[in-house]
């Protein structure tokens, strides 16, 4: 199992140190960190920071359930549970996707079953493996907007605008990646078709969702295009078909 990062938010110190304590205690390779307040939260966070956020409901200034409204506006993967001593925000918290509520006191049971859950769920979403200098790492696949050759190594671009590079061709990792969501649109490049905003016909290039132009070959134009389309089409028929369903 690689890393898993857990942030903590809680404003009472005895609280936060117990907690900290049993995340750390609940399972092997986990970083935590953290955070006083809501604010110090937010300064701190970005996209895939952490695979596990745990709140406290009632803190000084910003709630818990405020912060994670704008943690979600960034990023609407992360797990998120909720250290409450109240339902009152229950509504509030499953509009957001919170996991989980912890009842306080937190016990410790419940924070090894939760940090299983999400394990489970690292584990188990549909990933592409590589090998980077110090480890095995392991992207989920809608994270990735397109790779890159570049000279002996590959570059992943992801969507939080980071970069993940390792050694390797794209002829051969090639196959690793769903031909469903994958399109080798260049030799060197291989875009994900549902990070796509639309079709640059003058500069031949796909305009992704972060605003990045990835080069379409001249003479598989109207392939990759084919290509995005029947990609919409699947879509807008996946939606329709969901529709029907509803209505029976």
């Amino acid at each position: 199992m690689e890393q898993l990062r857990i942030g903590i938010c809680e404003d009472n110190k005895e609280s936060r140190v117990r907690l900290l304590n049993m995340v750390t205690d609940s399972a092997e390779k986990i970083t935590a960190e953290a955070f006083e307040s809501a604010e110090d939260l937010l300064d701190h966070f970005f996209p895939g920071k952490f695979d596990l956020l745990i709140l406290d409901i009632y803190m000084e200034r910003m709630t818990g359930i405020d912060a994670l409204e704008q943690i979600r506006r960034k990023d609407t993967r992360v797990v998120a549970a909720i250290a409450t001593t109240s339902q009152d925000f229950a509504l509030e918290s499953y509009r957001l996707r919170a996991a989980r509520y912890l009842e306080k006191p937190v016990k410790p049971e419940d924070i090894r079953e939760l940090i299983q859950d999400v394990i489970h769920k690292k584990e188990s979403e549909p990933h592409f493996e590589c090998e980077s200098v110090r480890e095995r790492i392991r992207v989920p696949f809608d994270c990735i907007l397109f790779a890159e050759q570049r000279g002996k190594s590959i570059c992943l671009h992801m969507d939080d605008g980071k970069e993940l590079i390792f050694r390797g061709k794209l002829d051969d990792e090639i196959n690793k990646f769903p031909e469903k969501y994958f399109f080798r649109c260049h030799k060197s490049f291989l875009v994900n078709l549902s990070k796509i905003c639309g079709i640059d016909r003058e500069l031949l290039t796909f305009v992704m969702q972060g605003g990045e132009q990835v080069h379409i070959h001249r003479q598989g134009f109207f392939a990759a295009k084919r290509a995005y389309e029947h990609y919409l089409f699947s879509i807008a028929e996946g939606r329709k078909q969901e529709g029907q369903g509803a209505d029976e």
